[in-house]
């Protein structure tokens, strides 16, 4: 898994130490470890914590996330500092218990991963096939195999399938090797920041489209994957989804993202990242997106474009 200690991205920095890092999925269940389909949530530390320097205006309360949020004034400017953890209040959703079919199904799942020994290096027909690496298999746990059921709609067959195409992918994208450094000039404007927990105890990915100031290339997206790696970090125990805020307030046509790149974004998420959007709040949309929202929302998943919120108050 991606570590803690990359703290290059200006105005954002996870300040845990890689090596203490605390497990927020259910670890306990992973292939090649103890089988016991319905191992007991243990009491975990709380999150890492987030530093933020960014002084970016945050109304995320205004659309209806709630952030937890501290104000501190300064004779400059307002700060917004997130809060470390979520609100007492704010919990994460009670999980719906498994049928005894959806179990089986998991069940036999996981014997099917707790046989893998080694996968390809690339998605390419032919490449290399190399062993699979102590942090592939912490990264099978249960919640990971049972996101993949879902999003393929309990089709058993189509889970491994999809499990072993996104280990194939984070291998040859280099998911696990984007370090703080690499993405650095992209996010030293802010344009995307970590900025606490909503109401329902989601980390939130506050993205600026705005502050845009880099031309586009493949470290644009690849910003946005070390970013929501940093965010799946930051998940308390029994939280499994994010939300989204995009701000277009102040944006220009060049700092939108075209067609193409938007489609290759919704791929990797939609693909590589299921059943981690919780919700997505998108305000202040100018008149110059709704063309761009019109071209890639035939490629969103239904149940992802319900969760899609435009304008919200």
């Amino acid at each position: 898994m991606s570590s803690l200690a990359e703290q290059g991205v200006a105005n954002t920095v996870l300040s845990q130490p890689s090596q203490s890092k605390q497990p927020t999925e259910d670890t306990n269940h992973h292939v090649n470890g103890a089988i016991d389909p319905s191992p007991p949530m243990k009491e975990t530390t709380p999150p890492p914590q987030l530093q933020s320097s960014s002084t970016a205006t945050a109304p995320a309360s205004e659309a209806g996330l709630g952030v937890s949020a501290i104000t501190e004034s300064t004779p400059e400017s307002p700060i917004k500092v997130p809060f470390l953890a979520p609100l007492p209040d704010s919990k994460p959703p009670t999980k719906p218990e498994l049928t005894p079919e959806q179990e089986q199904k998991y069940n036999d799942l996981l014997t099917t991963v707790s046989g893998w020994t080694e996968a390809p290096t690339k998605s390419a027909a032919g490449a290399p096939i190399a062993p699979l690496t102590e942090e592939e298999r912490m990264w099978l746990t249960r919640d990971r195999l049972l996101q993949y059921l879902r999003a393929v709609k309990w089709v058993a067959a189509e889970a491994p399938k999809r499990l072993l195409a996104t280990i194939v992918w984070r291998r040859e994208y280099g998911a696990d090797r984007l370090t703080g450094d690499y993405i650095s000039p992209e996010n030293e404007t802010g344009k995307q920041v970590i900025l606490g927990y909503d109401k329902a105890a989601r980390p939130c990915l506050y993205l600026i489209p705005s502050k845009q100031n880099t031309k586009k290339t493949d470290r644009q997206v690849e910003h946005l994957v070390f970013m929501v790696e940093r965010v799946l970090d930051v998940m308390v125990p029994g939280q499994e989804t994010l939300s989204l805020l995009v701000n277009f307030n102040e944006s220009r046509s060049g700092s939108v993202p075209n067609p193409g790149q938007g489609k290759q974004v919704l791929n990797i998420l939609q693909t590589h990242y299921p059943e981690r959007l919780g919700r997505a709040l998108v305000i202040n949309l100018p008149w110059f997106i709704n063309g761009f929202f019109k071209l890639i929302t035939p490629f969103i998943d239904p149940m992802t474009r319900e969760k899609l919120k435009f304008n919200e108050d």
